[in-house]
C-alpha cells in the first residue's frame, strides 16, 4: 500500500482496477435515463410522417391568394376542417379553397402552405386572406426532422429527457443499454445519528450518506443501498462482505484516520481488502483509502462533510466515467480570475468550494472548515489552489474544476 500519494497518481491507480461495464439488460424507455445505449436506433418511419401546419389557420394553395393584402383580400371557400390526428390524406384542396387546419394537422393533398388565422377574418364558409403565402411558407414537410432508416441515436449515448422523447416518438417502449452500475454506500461512526430520531448529548446527523447518495442521483448512477454502520472493526467486515456482493463500487464515509475509532483500515485487513493507497496529498479529505475486494472498489472517504465531497468528485468521477464509458461524468476543467484575496496559506495541494461565473471566481460567505456543510450552498466549482501557495490575490489567473 502507498501511503501519501499526489492525486493524479491516485486516479491512475483507481483507473487501473475500475473494469468498464459490457453487461447489456433491456428496460422500459421511461426508467432509462441516464443509461448508455447499448445498440444503434434507427428511424423506423420519416417524422413527421405526413407534411404538416405548423400554425393554426388556413391551408391553401400559394397561387390562390398570389398579391392578397389588407386592401385587396383573396376570397376562398372554406372546404372543411382538419384538426391534428385526423387523415389530410383523404382530404384534397381545389383551385379557390381553403382548409380551415389547426396546428400538427395534415395538409389536404395539393394545399402548399398554411396562412395564419390572424392573416384572416375567421370566416368559416368563406375566408379573407389578408397576407399572400409563397410555396411552402409554413409548412412542415414530411421527414423534415429525420427520414426513415437515418441513425439517431449511436451506441453509447447516454440518454437523457431529449433522447428518450425521441425513443418515445419513434414508437419504442423498451430499449438495449448497459446496465447501471451497482453503487453501495455506507457511513461510520457512533456518533452519527439518523435525521428523524431525537439527537441525544454528543451526537450529530448523519449528512453524507443523504449527500453523497443525492450526488450519485445526480450523476444518473442512484445508489442500490445506503446505510450507516456503528464503530465495529468485526460488524464493518461483514457489512462490506456482503456489500461487495455484486456491486462494482462500495463508498464509505468515515473512519479513515488514525484515531482509535477509526476502524476502516482493521475492517479492511478483516475483510482481506487489498489497499492501495492511503492518504492522498490534498486538502481536505487527506486521509482517503481507496482498496479492492475481488471485483469490487473500494473508496473510503473521509467523514468530514466537505471533505467525503471533494473527494467524491476529484477520485470517483473519472472512475465512473471508466465504469459507464461516459465521459461526461468527468469534471470539466476552466481558467478564471480570483474576484477576492485568499489569504490562507496552502502548505499542502488545496481544493476550496467556490462560485465560478463569467470568468470569475468567488467565495460563499461563511467558514469553509471540511466539517462545514452550510457554505457548499450556491457552489458550483473547486478551486485548485497549488501546494505552497501563500496567498491569492484578487486578478490571480487560477484554475477551477466544475461540479
Amino acid at each position: 500500500m502507498i501511503e501519501g500519494i499526489m492525486l493524479e497518481n491516485a486516479l491512475e491507480l483507481i483507473l487501473e482496477r475500475v473494469t468498464g461495464i459490457t453487461d447489456i439488460t433491456e428496460t422500459e424507455v421511461s426508467e432509462a435515463g441516464g443509461c448508455r445505449l447499448a445498440e444503434d436506433v434507427y428511424a423506423p418511419l420519416d417524422n413527421p410522417p405526413f407534411p404538416r401546419s405548423p400554425v393554426d389557420g388556413y391551408a391553401v394553395r400559394a397561387e390562390d391568394i398570389g398579391g392578397a393584402d389588407r386592401e385587396r383580400p383573396a376570397v376562398l371557400k372554406v372546404a372543411g376542417c382538419v384538426y391534428a390526428g385526423d387523415d389530410g390524406q383523404s382530404r384534397s384542396i381545389k383551385p379557390g379553397e381553403a382548409w380551415r387546419i389547426m396546428t400538427g394537422a395534415p395538409f389536404p393533398a395539393g394545399a402548399d402552405a398554411a396562412v395564419k388565422q390572424e392573416d384572416t377574418d375567421y370566416g368559416e364558409k368563406t375566408v379573407k386572406i389578408y397576407k399572400s403565402q409563397r410555396a411552402y411558407d409554413n409548412y412542415c414537410f414530411q421527414g423534415e426532422d429525420y427520414k426513415k432508416d437515418s441513425l439517431l441515436l449511436a451506441k453509447g449515448t447516454r440518454l437523457t429527457f431529449a433522447e428518450q422523447g425521441i425513443l418515445s416518438g419513434i414508437g419504442r417502449e423498451k430499449v438495449k443499454v448497459f446496465r447501471r452500475p451497482v453503487i453501495r454506500v455506507i457511513t461510520t461512526g457512533d456518533e452519527l445519528c439518523p435525521p428523524g430520531r431525537p439527537l441525544a448529548p454528543g451526537k450529530i446527523y448523519d449528512s453524507n450518506g443523504m449527500m453523497v447518495s443525492a450526488r450519485l442521483r445526480e450523476l444518473g448512477v442512484p445508489a442500490k443501498s445506503v446505510c450507516h454502520q456503528p464503530d465495529s472493526e468485526e460488524k464493518l467486515a461483514g457489512v462490506l462482505e456482503e456489500a461487495a456482493r455484486g456491486a462494482d463500487f462500495i463508498i464509505t464515509t468515515g473512519g479513515v484516520s488514525v484515531g482509535k475509532k477509526d476502524i476502516l483500515h482493521g475492517a479492511l485487513e478483516k475483510l482481506g481488502a487489498e489497499k492501495l493507497f492511503w492518504r492522498v496529498k490534498l486538502q481536505p479529505g487527506t486521509p482517503t483509502i481507496f482498496s479492492v475486494y475481488g471485483r469490487t472498489c473500494i473508496l473510503s472517504l473521509s467523514g468530514n462533510p466537505f471533505g467525503a465531497m471533494a473527494n467524491l468528485e476529484l477520485l470517483f468521477r473519472p472512475a465512473l466515467a471508466k465504469l459507464t464509458g461516459d465521459p461526461g461524468c468527468q469534471m470539466e476543467q476552466r481558467q478564471g480570475v480570483m474576484a477576492a484575496d485568499f489569504s490562507k496559506k496552502s502548505k499542502m495541494r488545496r481544493f476550496v468550494r467556490a462560485v465560478y461565473r463569467d470568468g470569475k471566481v468567488t467565495f460563499p460567505q461563511g467558514i469553509y472548515s471540511s466539517g462545514a456543510i452550510g457554505t457548499l450552498r450556491g457552489c458550483n466549482c473547486l478551486l485548485d489552489i497549488p501546494a505552497g501557495t501563500q496567498s491569492l490575490a484578487a486578478g490571480e489567473q487560477v484554475r477551477v474544476w466544475m461540479l
